[in-house]
C-alpha cells in the first residue's frame, strides 16, 4: 500500500504558546518605534530641542523610558534570565549597592552632557535606562513569583497619575522650596537602604523593612509632586538653549523607579 504524502507530514509541530508569548515584545517594539517617531517629530526642529509642546514632549520621553525597561525586563523573562546570571554569584547588599553607583554614575553623566550634543546625549540616556532595567528585573521577578505584579503595576499607576494631576490642578499647592529639604530626605533614606542591607547581611534577611519603605514611598510621592511642578515652571521658561527633554523626563521616571521597587517589597 502506497500513500500520497503532503507538504503538512514533513512540517515540524508548532508550539502556539511559545510564540504567543513573544506577542506583547512584538507589540511594545512597535510601540517603541512608534514613539521614537513620534518624539522626532514633535520634540526637534533642525536637529535640536524645541520648546514647543514642553510638556507634552516631556512624558513622550517618560513613556518611552517606561517602554523600554518593560521590554528589557520582558525579554529576560522569556528568554529565562535569573537574577544571578545578572548579578553573578555576589549575594547580599553587595550586588545591589554596586549596581546603584553604577546606574548613579550615569545618571549624572546623562544630565551633564549638553542637549546640543544630540547624540551623546541620547547614546548616554539609553544606556541609563536599558541599566535601570537590570534593576527593575529582581524586584519584578519577586513580584511576579508571589502573584503581586499586577496589584503593584496598578497601585503604582495610581499614584503617578492621581498625584500628578494634583500637581497639574493645584499648583499653587507645591513649592520649589521644597527641593533641599527632599534632598536631605533622600540622602538620609539611602543611608538607611544600605545599613539595613548590611545588617540585613548579617541576620541573613535581604529585605528592606517594611516601615522604611513606606517612607520611601511617602517621600517619592512628594518628588512626584515636586518633579511635575518644576516641569511645569521649566514649559514657561523654555528656551532652545535650555530645552532639555531627557533631563526633564528623567525626574518623574526615578521616582517611578523607586516607588515601585518599594511597593514591590511593603506587598510581598
Amino acid at each position: 500500500m502506497t500513500r500520497n504524502y503532503e507538504l503538512k507530514d514533513f512540517q515540524l509541530p508548532v508550539n502556539k504558546s511559545d510564540n504567543a508569548q513573544y506577542i506583547p515584545i512584538t507589540v511594545l517594539i512597535g510601540l517603541v518605534g512608534i514613539l521614537l517617531i513620534t518624539i522626532y517629530n514633535s520634540a526637534f526642529n533642525k536637529g535640536r530641542f524645541t520648546c514647543q509642546k514642553y510638556i507634552l514632549n516631556t512624558y513622550l520621553y517618560l513613556l518611552l523610558s517606561v517602554l523600554l525597561v518593560t521590554l528589557e525586563v520582558l525579554l529576560f523573562e522569556y528568554n529565562d534570565v535569573k537574577v544571578i546570571d545578572i548579578y553573578g554569584h555576589l549575594t547580599g547588599w553587595i550586588p545591589v549597592i554596586l549596581t546603584f553607583v553604577a546606574i548613579i554614575g550615569l545618571l549624572v553623566i546623562t544630565l551633564m552632557i549638553d542637549p546640543k550634543n544630540v547624540l551623546l546625549k541620547h547614546i548616554a540616556y539609553f544606556t541609563f535606562i536599558l541599566a535601570s532595567g537590570l534593576l527593575v528585573y529582581p524586584s519584578y521577578t519577586i513580584a511576579k513569583n508571589n502573584n503581586v505584579i499586577l496589584q503593584v503595576l496598578f497601585s503604582l499607576v495610581g499614584i503617578l497619575v492621581f498625584f500628578s494631576a494634583v500637581a497639574f490642578a493645584k499648583p499653587e499647592w507645591i513649592s520649589l522650596s521644597w527641593g533641599p529639604v527632599l534632598l536631605f530626605l533622600l540622602i538620609g533614606a539611602i543611608i538607611a537602604l544600605i545599613v539595613s542591607y548590611i545588617v540585613g547581611r548579617k541576620n541573613k534577611r535581604n529585605r528592606v523593612p517594611k516601615p522604611l519603605s513606606y517612607f520611601i514611598i511617602g517621600l517619592f510621592i512628594l518628588f512626584v509632586l515636586y518633579d511635575t511642578k518644576l516641569i511645569q515652571v521649566h514649559a514657561k521658561t523654555c528656551s532652545v538653549k535650555t530645552a532639555d527633554y531627557i533631563n526633564e523626563s528623567l525626574g518623574v521616571f526615578i521616582d517611578a523607579l523607586n516607588l515601585f521597587q518599594q511597593l514591590v517589597n511593603v506587598n510581598t
